[in-house]
């Protein structure tokens, strides 16, 4: 009995089935309909949220902290208002108030900002 049930779902299962049979069609309809019929929410594919993330911690007399800044914490922001935001940011993040000392942006292939590297001192 589980060899004749076996011998019927083991193409199935190791995708042995030849193009075109009813078989490798019924396969393929189940996967689509496991792509689009399957609610988002199950995998919890949410938008990650902007983050403030401190990165490293440079090993110099100053004690220079750099924090990677994703750029949609700042958009929107008037340029002479944008390290008043990144400080306060960074007090929320360290709990310091830190002084920044220089920001760049990093840009990929496009050049379209990816994210800052801010470094920012006590």
């Amino acid at each position: 009995m589980f060899r004749k049930v076996w011998q019927k779902i083991r193409p199935a299962i190791f995708w042995s089935c030849r193009r075109g049979s009813w078989q490798y069609d019924l396969i393929v309809v189940i996967i689509l309909a496991f792509i689009f019929l399957t609610p988002r929410n199950i995998f919890l594919d949410q938008p990650r949220p902007p983050t403030v993330q401190e990165i490293e911690s440079l090993n110099d007399d100053n004690g220079t902290l750099v924090f990677w800044v994703d750029p949609e914490v700042v958009e929107g922001s008037a340029p002479d208002e944008v390290d008043s935001r990144l400080r306060d940011l960074l007090k929320q993040r360290s709990g310091k108030n830190l002084r920044i000392v220089d920001k760049k942006p990093t840009t990929d292939a496009e050049g379209a900002v990816r994210a800052y590297l801010v470094y920012a001192r006590p």
